[in-house]
């Protein structure tokens, strides 16, 4: 081996093994993210400020070493900073780098940016699309606007996103520029985009689903023949999987471009047939609940479906709430809404006294659209009732019945803004009575939830109740399940449950009218926990010239839960000599 080669080679491996050891350095080392060049940007503040360090993948103004471990050049550093500032509309900037002690100083002075002029969008269509018509007619590019690149190749890439959800598979630009005069600081855009032909669906089958096709259907909105469309194919994908029959709806489609349409394929898994459920619980107002339900699915291949089951609240050594119920559920033509036959018998034990209450009810739910529902019912009961008030101690009454519900949002579990609207009527007659009970009665309950910002929120309950009613004959026959009282969990907190209301022989009897509202304000400290304070007003009684409001303060903590939150509350009423009151409640807060 001659002398130079022998140098030379002695010179590579002196430089392998630096190499080798300053990579072993950096990586065996513990991350670090200020290690780096610190770089202080002066001249532009918000959306341009953020833009360049991004470019710069810089980490609280600290640009990070190169894959060497070396400190990024100044050459890097502009270079990186012309394309974020142009990227924004800045192309003619003039940059100034210099040292100081904690790194580098960037100085920029942005000159005049370059704005749109002139746009020009072509769509050659056999057919007006309104969806695509919609979008161009709502571009970005707006004459003396500064451009940006990122509008600028999202709103292409949506433009070509809308044209695939509607069914045209083969839209293509034919000509797509964007022109940039930086001496006349302008911008045009200049585009040609072709839809082609629209596609059809030529097929859809369905498989691995014991249940009738039809059902399916009335869910589904994909039909063969139909354009094409993906976004209907997405809601019917959804409907499905919120219609509660099904565990899993796949979709697969195969595309034939030869004959411009797409063969749908829809492979569901069906919930398990049979549920059986367990409850333990406690509520301050319910006290101790235990239960147990079962369930069965499909009854038939139309998804018929019957529930059996018996709860028990304020379980104690000797005695309990008990309720039993069988309900028999068939779905109607039209998806979500249903007919529900229901039977129960019910022992209560409450501030009124002790009834027996055994139930014949038919409901019709109508699911109007997402956020409207309505529900027709009537109920035949038949209650015996003990009590120390002077009231009638055998019921038998047919109630007809209507209700109207709103939510603002599909999924009131996880609502973080939104509100909720109940309205409900029901009445009764001679004929439907026994003593006559002749009434007319509404109660409205409303709830809303503003999001002040992302940890604070402020929360809305009311609730006005009337009923029209000789007041003797309320007092006398009303049966329990219709005369309203105030107090406890879920009404004016820090009274015990159903202690507002007119009093006879020291017994609390329920009033014909109900006004109860809250208003509550909570923080999220933690990402399931919340804190609240809260105020709470309301009061149950007969005459609307004579009553009288109710009032307490409190606080609470809140466990956001899937199953809604879980509230532990303490209130304090305002009137009287009263201590405070511990209340727990789960649910959502919609």
């Amino acid at each position: 081996m001659n002398y130079p080669y022998r140098i030379r080679l002695f010179y590579t491996l002196i430089m392998a093994i630096f190499m080798l050891a300053n990579a072993f350095k950096v990586q065996s080392a513990e991350p670090d993210n200020s290690v780096g060049t610190h770089l202080n940007i002066m001249g532009v503040e918000n959306v341009l400020k953020t833009n360049i360090l991004r470019n710069l993948s810089s980490n609280e103004n600290v640009i990070p070493l190169s894959l060497l471990g070396f400190p990024q050049s100044d050459n890097y550093i502009l270079n990186k900073t012309r394309s974020a500032l142009q990227a924004l509309g800045y192309y003619q900037s003039v940059l100034t780098l210099a040292d100081d002690k904690l790194g580098k100083i960037l100085t920029i002075d942005l000159q005049a940016p370059v704005r749109w002029q002139n746009t020009n969008i072509v769509l050659n269509c056999e057919d007006e699309i309104e969806g695509i018509s919609q979008l161009i007619a709502h571009h970005p590019f707006t004459q003396g606007k500064i451009i940006n690149h990122g509008d600028y190749s999202d709103f292409k890439a949506s433009l070509q996103r809308q044209a695939q959800a509607l069914g045209l598979l083969n839209a293509t630009f034919l000509t797509s520029v964007l022109n940039v005069d930086v001496a006349q600081l302008q911008a045009d855009v200049q585009w040609v985009f072709n839809c082609g032909a629209r596609y059809s669906i030529n097929q859809v089958t369905i498989a691995g689903t014991v249940l009738s096709h039809d059902l399916i259907n009335r869910y589904s909105t994909i039909r063969s023949g139909d354009t094409y469309s993906q976004l209907d194919i997405i809601a019917s994908q959804q409907a499905l999987n919120r219609s509660g029959f099904f565990k899993s709806v796949v979709v697969e489609q195969s595309v034939n471009h030869l004959t411009k349409t797409v063969d749908i394929s829809l492979s569901i898994l069906d919930t398990d047939k049979y549920e059986l459920k367990t409850l333990l619980g406690y509520g301050t107002d319910s006290g101790g609940k235990l239960g147990v339900s079962w369930r069965n699915r499909r009854v038939n291949s139309q998804a018929h479906q019957y529930v059996a089951s018996v709860d028990f609240n304020k379980v104690k050594l000797d005695i309990a709430d008990i309720h039993a119920t069988f309900q028999y559920q068939i779905p109607l033509d039209k998806a979500n809404s249903q007919w529900i036959n229901l039977v129960s018998y019910q022992i209560k034990n409450e501030e009124i006294g002790r009834s027996k209450i055994f139930t014949l009810e038919s409901v019709f739910v109508n699911k109007i659209d997402p956020n409207w529902s309505s529900q027709w019912s009537i109920a035949m009961a038949q209650e015996q009732l003990e009590s120390n008030a002077d009231v009638n101690r055998s019921l038998q009454y047919i109630v007809p019945s209507w209700q109207l519900n709103y939510y603002s949002v599909t999924d009131p579990f996880f609502a973080i803004s939104g509100w909720r609207w109940q309205s409900i009527f029901r009445f009764s007659g001679e004929q439907l009575s026994d003593p006559d009970i002749k009434f007319l009665q509404t109660d409205q309950k409303i709830k809303r939830i503003w999001s002040l910002n992302n940890n604070w929120r402020l929360l809305l309950r009311a609730r006005l109740g009337t009923t029209w009613m000789n007041t003797d004959d309320f007092n006398r026959s009303m049966p329990s399940n219709y005369r309203f009282f105030a107090g406890g969990d879920v009404s004016v907190r820090g009274y015990k449950h159903q202690s507002l209301s007119p009093v006879e022989n020291e017994v609390a009897i329920g009033g014909k009218h109900i006004v109860s509202s809250s208003l509550e304000v909570d923080y999220l400290f933690n990402d399931d926990f919340r804190w609240a304070v809260f105020t709470d007003q309301g009061n149950a009684f007969n005459d609307w010239r004579d009553w009288k409001i109710y009032k307490s303060i409190g606080t609470g903590l809140r466990w956001v839960t899937p199953v809604g939150a879980i509230r532990l509350d303490i209130a304090k009423a305002l009137d009287g000599n009263k201590g405070w009151r511990f209340h727990i409640t789960i649910g959502p807060d919609l």
